[in-house]
């Protein structure tokens, strides 16, 4: 009788146990999409800004280039025209995050370093944190060539 209750008592505890690792990894999941989310939302404000300065400066550089009489031959003045070209690759980088399949590129990036370069990610020998053996089974790494 004793034994079953001591039994009984485990079980219970491993349920607890259980119950308790989904909600800590529940709470860790929702805690990493919130601040995904809170990332991408400032990234797309960030993006409007400098889309919106962008825009603002682009005609001033024009007029600017013209009322120096540049009229667009680069070798006299290229100032007012040539400092729309790095603010436009940004701006264009910008709108691919935001807008375009940039993330999706990232993340399957991502995924390939893990997969295929997971000693990228390896602690240093000295850094006495966890041992490269014990980072492998937390992570569940699989070899590669074994």
């Amino acid at each position: 009788m004793g034994q079953s209750i001591s039994n009984s008592m485990k079980e219970n505890q491993k349920e607890m146990q259980k119950e308790m690792q989904k909600k800590q990894l529940e709470l860790i999941l929702k805690q990493r999409q919130t601040q995904l989310a809170i990332q991408f939302a400032s990234g797309k404000e960030f993006f409007h800004w400098y889309a919106s300065f962008y825009c603002l400066i682009f005609p001033f550089c024009v007029i600017g280039a013209i009322k120096k009489k540049v009229h667009f031959d680069i070798i006299q003045n290229p100032l007012p025209v040539v400092v729309l070209v790095p603010l436009g690759f940004v701006c264009a980088y910008q709108y691919d995050m935001f807008y375009g399949d940039k993330m999706k590129r990232i993340k399957l990036e991502a995924e390939r370093l893990i997969e295929q370069e997971s000693q990228l990610f390896y602690f240093p020998k000295n850094a006495k944190i966890v041992s490269q053996e014990e980072y492998e089974s937390i992570l569940e790494i699989k070899k590669i060539g074994n």
